[in-house]
């Protein structure tokens, strides 16, 4: 009998235990839920102000839609995840949310009257390249002439258009191109010129804030310009650059390694895309949008590469990146030469 008291006793006891740690769980899902709801109004909340005072309308884009999305599953992962481990996931969803809606809000023509003295926008959209292929085998002339149109006039334009810029606290543009932040493989004369174009405006853009002008990058794909495709202009630019090479550095990196450049170049510009409406949609955007982007790219691919440049080892990007435009099958006839004789 006292067997049976005891270990009904016990059960009583973890019964009681079962029903407190239940209420326990009831309250602190209670409790939890509370607060999901509590920051979705203060999101929701902080929305509404901000496109009521900024005189904007909404624009929902992919990535503002994606946003979203992530937001309302972090709502339901939640539910099976820690309490504070969900809580802090759906904050940062929330923080996302409201970055990308405030940053996509394009300024309605109540707004734009602002724009009546002075210049509102600038797109710096000058570009040439003049050869592709390795760095040593590029004439001194190529970097100087990239520079010059894809750097310094970008600088002199700017600069001349930038008191009345100010006055209208405008936007300025300047198109770019993803070989200026990604270091693609025989493109160092464009690439460096491009980089150095990134730098300025990245410059400028902290320079500018306290005028109230803002300042974005775009980095378009592959696009079909007047050059791209046009087989005439490179067979004459690979001629100008087999002529203008030394005995040596012929000799060592061999006419078939530097016509593979010329073939590769014709065989990639069919491939490039001829719409530019992506290209000018983004400009659009980062000239009306009433946060924009520091940055834009036009492809998503664009993206993958950078993902890949920032958090892969070099090993691995060196061989990924070297390959996007100049795919080669084969190696300069010197360094072959001395695998050989390895």
């Amino acid at each position: 009998m006292f067997a049976i008291a005891l270990l009904f006793h016990f059960n009583l006891n973890a019964q009681a235990q079962d029903l407190s740690v239940s209420v326990e769980m009831e309250g602190s899902s209670s409790s939890a839920l509370g607060l999901y709801v509590f920051f979705t109004v203060v999101l929701g909340t902080a929305v509404a102000i901000h496109f009521r005072k900024s005189e904007a309308r909404l624009n929902l884009s992919p990535s503002s839609s994606v946003f979203l999305l992530l937001l309302v599953a972090a709502s339901l992962c939640s539910i099976y995840l820690p309490q504070y481990v969900g809580f802090v996931l759906f904050n940062v969803c929330c923080f996302l949310v409201y970055r990308s809606l405030c940053s996509n809000g394009i300024l309605s023509p109540k707004g734009k009257t602002v724009l009546i003295t002075g210049l509102f926008a600038l797109v710096n959209n000058a570009g040439i390249i003049i050869h592709i292929g390795d760095a040593e085998i590029i004439p001194t002339d190529a970097y100087k002439r990239c520079m010059e149109v894809n750097f310094l006039g970008t600088v002199q334009v700017t600069k001349a258009f930038l008191p009345l810029i100010r006055q209208a606290k405008g936007r300025i543009v300047n198109i770019s191109s993803p070989s200026g932040e990604l270091p693609l493989g025989s493109m160092s004369a464009y690439g460096a010129s491009k980089a150095a174009l990134e730098f300025f405006s990245d410059i400028l853009r902290q320079e500018m804030k306290p005028w109230g002008v803002k300042i974005s990058i775009i980095q378009p794909g592959a696009t079909k310009t007047a050059h791209v495709g046009n087989v005439n202009f490179w067979t004459q630019q690979h001629q100008k650059l087999v002529d203008g090479l030394s005995p040596e550095l012929l000799h060592d990196y061999g006419e078939e390694y530097i016509d593979e450049i010329r073939q590769r170049i014709m065989t990639i510009g069919s491939l490039f895309r001829q719409q530019v409406g992506p290209v000018i949609d983004t400009i659009v955007t980062a000239l009306l949008a009433q946060n924009p982007k520091p940055r834009y790219s036009t492809e998503f691919v664009i993206d993958v590469l950078k993902a890949l440049y920032y958090f892969l080892p070099s090993l691995v990007t060196d061989i990924v990146l070297n390959q996007v435009f100049i795919a080669h099958r084969l190696s300069p006839k010197g360094a072959r030469r001395g695998n050989i004789s390895q």
